[in-house]
């Protein structure tokens, strides 16, 4: 009787314990693949950060590397890095690196085990996604309306940045890097990232990819693949100039209010304020 009682027990604790996992885990599988891998590797951002740009690297050393004859493009993206804000279901990985590196705009999720966590200076985030949101229709207030609006501006930013700095467990392999750093030598930026997937990538497949990803082929991909899209404001351009472009568009107020409300967690990923 004892003995049929403790297993009741047993049984009920495992049952709480399942139900209250699930219950943790459903806020982020809408972020999550629908057939999620433990060797899943996920490119992280807030938005307008730059983690396009290091898709289309990535995607074209994989491509290069897995012996495909077939170049990135705006159309096709995510047949090799795909979004999960696209679709859940997720195409199988390339030969190599033989597992996904998926794209992602997601907060601190606890489903995510390797990471890397894309981050840019902040005044330039909240410039480039006002010029982003404004050309596709669907913000219309101005600058600085934006970098107040609590669900766009730089409040979201620190949310976002601050979920996965102050979330993440240390069982979770994290890594950051910076859209400046990337900017600067896109080739060392890519190096390192496939140094942290335990991969030593040869120079020449490094060097076709910087090239493949440079602004001016980049600017050329994305104007055949918007070509015929009539969707798409006919000035609209998802490609822009990249660096630092606050310092045109943001008054001193601006930047002020952002080094304000931001400052402490930019000082973290050594921004100046």
């Amino acid at each position: 009787m004892a003995a049929n009682f403790q297993k009741l027990q047993a049984a009920s604790r495992a049952f709480w314990h399942s139900l209250r996992r699930s219950l943790r885990d459903h806020p982020h599988l809408l972020t999550s693949p629908s057939q999620p891998r433990i060797d899943d590797t996920f490119l992280v951002e807030f938005p307008k950060s730059g983690i396009t740009w290091l898709t289309f690297l990535i995607a074209s050393v994989n491509l290069q590397k897995s012996g495909v004859d077939r170049k990135p493009t705006f159309f096709a993206i995510n047949d090799t890095v795909p979004d999960i804000h696209s679709s859940r279901h997720l195409p199988p990985p390339l030969p190599f690196p033989g597992h996904r590196m998926i794209k992602s705009h997601a907060p601190y999720n606890p489903l995510y085990n390797k990471v890397i966590y894309l981050v840019r200076d902040p005044r330039d985030v909240m410039a480039s996604y006002h010029a982003f949101a404004s050309k596709l229709g669907w913000y219309h207030g101005s600058l600085g309306e934006m970098i107040r609006d609590r669900e766009f501006g730089i409040e979201a930013w620190c949310a976002h940045a601050q979920s996965w700095l102050t979330q993440t467990r240390p069982s979770v392999s994290f890594s950051v890097v910076r859209y400046e750093d990337l900017l600067a030598d896109p080739a060392a930026v890519l190096r390192h990232v496939y140094e942290l997937l335990g991969f030593a990538i040869e120079e020449d497949v490094i060097q076709k990819a910087v090239q493949a990803g440079s602004f001016s082929v980049m600017k050329e991909n994305e104007a055949f693949c918007a070509e015929k899209n009539l969707t798409l404001p006919k000035d609209f351009t998802f490609v822009r100039k990249g660096g630092s472009s606050h310092k045109d568009a943001m008054t001193t107020e601006h930047t002020d209010y952002i080094n304000r409300v931001a400052g402490d967690t930019m000082k973290v990923f050594g921004y100046t304020v």
